[in-house]
């Protein structure tokens, strides 16, 4: 289902007057930006929707140099759903080495995780490790039910593309089951 999407609702409320700068900053076309479908997750005491994909052209690097820092943190992680592999772990590599550490950042990266480019779980592993564990934690917890479907797609895209590579389930070679793991520890250590 194409959508016209409503980017002030995929980040906190906080954040409503930093959307709106970048959003006027992507590139205009006869069509709108569009998305595909959206993830609904707990964020605190708010409900967001991340975008499942972005269809949006990439923002010329002079514009982005005008934005500040969260400002650009946002741009980035609306990236980061980008239909395009390449422009995802462009955009996640952007992430760290600019050590993104707000909470809402942390929404996108484990989105990522659920997906079949190991390239970019590889990016986000040392990401995630350095995040404060209280905030993780407290996430986990409250999204259970979203973080029970990421694991199942971590498990589903390795049986088809990384099966042959790693062939044992939960091979801790495979940077996506480390992940998993990961996810798993601070679930329980919080209850």
């Amino acid at each position: 289902m194409q959508m016209k999407t409503n980017w002030l609702q995929a980040f906190p409320q906080s954040c409503a007057v930093d959307v709106e700068a970048v959003r006027r900053l992507f590139p205009h076309r006869l069509f709108r930006p569009v998305t595909w479908g959206t993830i609904e997750i707990a964020y605190w005491q708010e409900k967001l929707n991340l975008p499942s994909r972005v269809y949006l052209d990439e923002v010329p690097e002079v514009k982005i140099e005008t934005l500040t820092k969260q400002q650009r943190w946002l741009l980035y992680c609306l990236y980061t759903r980008h239909h395009n592999g390449y422009i995802r772990e462009k955009y996640v590599q952007r992430l760290q080495e600019e050590q993104a550490d707000t909470d809402w950042v942390l929404l996108y990266l484990i989105e990522l995780t659920g997906e079949y480019v190991s390239e970019i779980l590889e990016r986000i592993e040392p990401i995630l490790e350095r995040w404060s564990e209280e905030n993780l934690c407290s996430f986990l917890q409250e999204n259970g039910v979203y973080m029970t479907r990421i694991e199942r797609r971590i498990i589903s895209y390795w049986n088809i593309y990384q099966r042959t590579s790693y062939p044992l389930l939960g091979d801790s070679a495979y940077v996506g089951f480390r992940l998993a793991k990961y996810y798993r520890l601070r679930k329980v250590t919080k209850q």
